[in-house]
């Protein structure tokens, strides 16, 4: 092609006609400069279909690590609510000032359970970290990434209050009552009540025990109110990545 180009150039030259000559070598430039733009964006393409390739396979890891995320954040929901159903039946019993027939150990048993939900960051931390969030083509889930970023802080603030809560709980049952009553309801077969003599009954006029199961309805409460809002927003997430 070039020296098809070439040979024209020549035969103008060699016919003296300098006009036409200059009118072709303007045009001959003309189509080097419109290849050399075509050709760029042609790569431009190219390159933006890599990264947006790129940006799917990172929104398919995300969505799989929201999902997983979501279906323990189900589980502990149900956990919590069961915690904080049986801190609410110990407190009423606490206003009664006696157990009304109700299985105490049992009951105390079922309000020492921690279930804490752990969710795995590693792809959104890398979002993060690499400042990819901000060059995410969808916008809208951009802005959501940053407020599940905030509710996570949140969300990890009042497990630990719900964990330092029910530490507190159990030291106060570790000094005051027997444990042992308490997991025989946890692994009845392996484990079998204490010989020691405890009335557990005693503890519903205790102050102390008194402070610390409100105070455990209290943290149970806020991390329930907590666990739902970021079921919302883990939701909305899933929900707001297309593939």
């Amino acid at each position: 092609m070039i020296k098809f180009f070439r040979k024209i150039r020549y035969d103008l030259m060699e016919k003296n006609k300098t006009g036409k000559y200059v009118k072709y070598a303007i045009g001959e430039i003309l189509l080097v400069v419109i290849g050399i733009l075509v050709a760029l964006q042609v790569n431009n393409w190219n390159q933006t279909r890599i990264e947006l390739n790129k940006e799917k396979q990172v929104l398919k890891s995300l969505k799989k690590e929201l999902t997983e995320n979501l279906i323990e954040l189900n589980y502990d929901i149900k956990r919590v609510d069961s915690v904080y159903n049986n801190l609410n039946k110990l407190m009423k019993l606490l206003i009664l000032g006696h157990s009304n027939n109700t299985n105490l150990d049992s009951l105390i048993s079922f309000t020492l359970s921690t279930p804490t939900w752990n969710p795995s960051s590693y792809v959104l931390n890398d979002l993060k970290n690499s400042g990819k969030i901000s060059q995410l083509t969808n916008l809208k889930l951009q802005e959501k990434l940053f407020t599940w970023e905030r509710q996570y802080d949140n969300t990890i603030e009042y497990t630990q209050d719900f964990r330092d809560s029910n530490d507190k709980y159990i030291d106060f049952l570790r000094d005051k009552a027997s444990l042992r009553n308490f997991d025989v309801y946890t692994d009845p077969i392996k484990i079998q009540p204490s010989r020691i003599g405890f009335n557990s009954e005693d503890l519903l006029n205790n102050l102390q025990f008194e402070n610390y199961v409100d105070d455990r309805l209290i943290t149970t409460s806020n991390l329930k109110t907590e666990y739902k809002e970021a079921q919302k927003i883990v939701e909305d997430l899933i929900n707001s990545i297309e593939l």
